[in-house]
């Protein structure tokens, strides 16, 4: 399936290049792959390494880091649906058809959840390492086997995205202790081994940027006031929400972008509250609630960071989803309801998919229109990561970086005042712009779509 899917995508022209986080991932697969030819160190990187590291190793085969980094994202979100049917599997072996149904329908086809799985982010790899560390807790926990694998598996999801450490530290902490209850102390050791392997890459290459983790200006700004704030000024600017981050962390269990059967879930949850508790439950929603208050207090929202707990909703969800599969009216109608579930979602993820795929045509139009104009200046802010990564040679002037006074005659600049204007407000990208506008006539290239204009400075005398 993930497999069909990967060249499906590449026949529609979509490469899974979406947005700078993208292509800061290429760049970095393109520097290691240069490194382990040449023995040039990449030099820094941002986030930590295991996925770029992996999709340049995938890209020697591939002829192309980016197609291999693309195949990596597609490959993982089915092994990912597979451990979530395995991890439902151990608690509710009976029920396999069931299980199956529910990956599915609100595993595979979540439409945020699969759209992480088509574009170049580490995103849906941190996932399938974060399902893989509680499969094998909950089998090490119900078969009384060893819980060496967590240790490992939760490493790899950290070297994956640091985010991953906040999910899955309630799971390492509950491991330590069983481990130290059965006095397996070999567990414990031969998982600190096996996480000390796997950090290598990251040691290797990062071994002058150790602390890049905490540098985070997001991580930083984290406070219990943003609980209850919807709009920032940041480093990115002036961000107004509809919702404080309170509510909208909660987002990850009713938006259906993630689940749109979680409001009846929720229901007959709360409907349900002197049921018992099983471990099952606690542990999963343990995990998703330091998660979501770790997130509802950095001044920032985003339905990507949200994705990388929804697998544990989808743990959660399903003994009350499973219940409500026994109601005498559903059973009675289970097949017309099953295809009429299956294809809501897919019409919601042609949706999501709609904006990425939107996107990557856009930029490979902006490629084409710009390539006679290479070897000039170009003024830009936003897309000049996506055109270097994309090949194209200019002398690139980010115009969030810094001020510029010295503009020349028949300069390009790619830019949108509107869309940008209450966002950078007195910020460098549209201070820039003010100037350029007030030294010379801009010149209209061509207009894009959303009032996106290339732009040449031409001399007003």
């Amino acid at each position: 399936m993930s497999l069909l899917l990967f060249v499906m995508l590449q026949w529609l022209g979509f490469d899974g290049l979406y947005g700078q986080d993208s292509y800061e991932y290429l760049r970095y697969s393109e520097s290691i792959q240069n490194y382990i030819k040449t023995g040039e160190h990449p030099g820094a990187f941002y986030w930590p390494v295991l996925y770029p590291f992996f999709g340049s190793l995938l890209g020697f085969a591939f002829g192309s880091a980016a197609v291999g980094l693309h195949f990596l994202t597609c490959i993982t979100v089915g092994i990912t649906c597979t451990y979530l049917f395995k991890t439902l599997e151990l608690f509710y072996p009976h029920h396999t058809k069931t299980n199956f149904y529910y990956i599915l329908a609100f595993g595979l086809l979540s439409p945020y959840f699969l759209r992480s799985g088509l574009v170049v982010m580490s995103d849906m790899l941190s996932m399938l390492f974060i399902v893989i560390t509680f499969y094998h807790f909950y089998k090490s926990f119900l078969l009384n086997s060893a819980f060496t694998y967590v240790f490992f598996f939760a490493s790899c999801a950290l070297m994956s995205r640091y985010a991953s450490l906040v999910i899955t530290f309630p799971i390492i902490i509950l491991a330590t202790y069983f481990v130290l209850k059965r006095k397996a102390i070999k567990d414990f050791i031969l998982g600190s081994l096996l996480s000390l392997l796997i950090c290598i890459p990251f040691i290797v290459l990062q071994w002058k940027n150790l602390s890049s983790g905490t540098s985070n200006y997001f991580l930083n700004a984290w406070s219990f006031s943003n609980y209850f704030k919807s709009s920032y000024e940041t480093i990115d600017g002036m961000q107004s929400y509809l919702l404080p981050n309170l509510v909208f962390v909660f987002s990850v269990f009713v938006n259906p972008g993630f689940i749109f059967t979680g409001l009846i879930l929720l229901f007959i949850i709360f409907s349900n509250l002197k049921s018992r508790i099983t471990f099952f439950h606690k542990t999963t929603i343990l995990s998703i609630a330091m998660y979501l208050s770790f997130l509802a207090g950095i001044p920032f929202q985003n339905t990507r960071v949200l994705t990388l707990v929804f697998p544990l909703v989808l743990l959660f969800f399903y003994p009350t989803f499973h219940k409500l599969t026994q109601f005498k009216w559903i059973q009675k109608n289970v097949v017309t309801l099953s295809i009429v579930v299956i294809l809501v979602q897919v019409t919601f993820c042609i949706y999501a998919f709609k904006t990425v795929y939107k996107r990557t045509l856009f930029e490979k139009e902006l490629s084409i229109t710009l390539e006679p104009y290479q070897g000039s200046v170009l003024y830009g802010f936003e897309y000049d990561v996506a055109l270097k990564g994309r090949g194209l040679n200019f002398n690139y002037r980010n115009m969030y970086n810094k001020l510029y006074n010295d503009f020349k005659e028949n300069e390009f600049v790619f830019f949108n005042p509107i869309l940008l204007k209450k966002q950078w407000n007195g910020k460098n990208p549209m201070i820039n712009w003010n100037l350029m506008e007030k030294s010379y006539h801009l010149k209209v290239i061509k207009t894009f779509d959303d009032n996106w204009k290339l732009y040449q400075l031409i001399s007003k005398k």
